[in-house]
């Protein structure tokens, strides 16, 4: 008998099913056959949140061998596996749409698909032959993000600059929350007076609350990241929060669930969203908003940034998303994303989380210029890790040995921060790189003192070398006839002439 079947569990998003059998199929496996429909068909009759994410098959493979083959549609290669009671075989490949794994004995074939995506999905398969047993686990990854093909035609080789609702009324409630000034995203303005004057009945809101307690732990970062950054994977639809767009996570919070804190606490959201009236706030500022977008739109080069980093590195993004608030200080963040299999990505966005303009536009003794290449720093060094991190990581091994000794890089505190000679580097990789986009980008008055910033700013965050590095990366690197990435290597030893 040969059974070709797609078959998924998952810990949500459902069961699916498709069964075709041979014609040949002879009417005494028919019990079998209905016995199995049926036990899917009530599989889907309970919720997904209650299924187990370790699923076993309702019945075993059969093999008159002592082998199985499994094969899928992103493996290059056929992966034959010899039946032993010993043994258990883990087998897991990236989820996205349309991949699957079969197992094939000479008697069997069993095709899964990737039912459950965007999420995990787990199920154990039992393979018995004359002399043994095995059990084969197959597993498919979960995806961070669902974007349709109309998503990524339409936002291909584009990029925005945006100031979400959902994004807006997230930094409002962690404004109203004791999470924005420990954090040090707490910045005084007429927009932040108007914020405290309006939501200041619903400061005792029990979501209010709940922040205020989990900013008093350890946990304050990812309380902050996670509930401001998983907000994006939201919508408001008539007042009511839907948890519908291409993001389903974003920051990795701890929270054992795609959504994070912020999905975690929707319950919450939604009674602050109800009780506070938001969206007539949002919309009674929603000029300011627009003005913000239109600045940081004048501000920052996006295209030439990223044409400029495309040059020089292989890597290649085909969209970039820059969203902020004004009620953000600082901590800025990045998160990449993809459709399809990620050795070959049929789309990539990235997603950037910055402060407003309205920082850099209160320095009134600053050119315009300056105020370009100083809002320009901001992003362009969270764009180029796309293109740093993968040039460093096939480098791994030199760049520790060469920063071994990490307190000669960075200072005690940078270390909680960036505590592996990896990421140390690529802060230095990352900012120098900038300085090096600056100084071909900008005449050499307007230039050196985008980058005299750039060189105090990195030495307030306790990289003690910078300066050093960055003198010698553009001496090497200004007349050059390689790009950076062929150059990488010899970029990485300028840490030991500086040693």
């Amino acid at each position: 008998m040969k059974i070709f079947l797609t078959f998924g569990f998952g810990a949500s998003g459902g069961t699916s099913k498709y069964l075709t059998v041979n014609d040949h199929l002879k009417k005494k496996n028919m019990k079998y056959i209905f016995n199995l429909i049926s036990y899917i068909n009530c599989l889907n009759l309970v919720y997904s949140q209650n299924l187990e994410p370790e699923m076993l098959f309702p019945d075993t493979l059969r093999s008159s061998t002592d082998s199985f083959v499994v094969t899928s549609s992103n493996f290059d290669n056929i992966y034959r596996q010899f039946i032993s009671k010993k043994d258990t075989f883990n087998l897991g490949t990236a989820g996205y749409r349309g991949v699957y794994m079969k197992i094939s004995t000479d008697i069997d074939t069993l095709i899964i698909a990737h039912t459950n995506f965007p999420n995990d999905q787990l199920i154990k398969i039992p393979i018995a032959s004359p002399n043994d047993t095995a059990l084969c686990i197959i597993r498919f990854q979960g995806n961070i993000s669902d974007f349709t093909n109309e998503y990524a035609n339409k936002t291909k080789d584009t990029y925005k600059i945006e100031i979400p609702e959902i994004y807006e009324l997230a930094n409002i409630i962690l404004y109203l929350s004791q999470c924005s000034e420990k954090t040090n995203n707490h910045p005084l303005s007429e927009y932040a007076s108007r914020v405290e004057e309006y939501f200041r009945p619903f400061k005792n809101h029990k979501l209010i609350q709940v922040l205020n307690n989990k900013c008093l732990s350890n946990n304050l970062w990812n309380t902050y990241y996670g509930f401001r950054e998983n907000s994006i994977c939201f919508e408001i639809e008539e007042n009511n929060l839907q948890y519908k767009t291409p993001y389903k996570h974003v920051y990795f919070d701890g929270v054992q669930m795609n959504g994070g804190h912020f999905r975690n606490m929707s319950y919450l959201v939604q009674d602050f969203l109800n009780q506070s009236k938001f969206q007539n706030f949002y919309n009674d500022n929603y000029s300011y908003y627009s003005k913000l977008i239109e600045r940081q739109n004048q501000l920052l080069p996006i295209k030439q940034m990223w044409a400029w980093l495309e040059k020089e590195f292989p890597q290649r993004m085909d969209s970039y998303k820059i969203i902020f608030s004004p009620l953000i200080g600082g901590s800025h963040s990045t998160q990449k994303y993809l459709k399809g299999f990620f050795i070959r990505p049929e789309f990539q966005e990235c997603i950037m989380f910055i402060n407003s303009p309205e920082s850099v536009d209160a320095k009134t003794e600053y050119s315009e210029v300056l105020k370009k290449g100083l809002m320009s720093g901001i992003v362009f060094t969270e764009i180029d890790h796309n293109y740093v991190n993968p040039a460093s990581a096939k480098n791994i091994n030199a760049i520790k040995d060469l920063l071994k000794n990490k307190d000669i890089w960075a200072t005690k505190d940078a270390q909680e921060h960036y505590q592996s000679e990896y990421s140390i580097f690529n802060e230095y990789m990352t900012h120098s790189l900038f300085c090096l986009y600056i100084n071909e980008s900008y005449n050499e008055e307007e230039g050196r003192e985008i980058v005299n910033q750039r060189i105090k700013l990195m030495e307030r965050r306790g990289f003690i070398k910078f300066e050093q590095f960055n003198d010698k990366l553009i001496h090497k690197l200004k007349v050059r006839k390689r790009t950076v990435y062929e150059m990488y290597a010899e970029v990485i030893e300028i840490m030991n002439e500086i040693k």
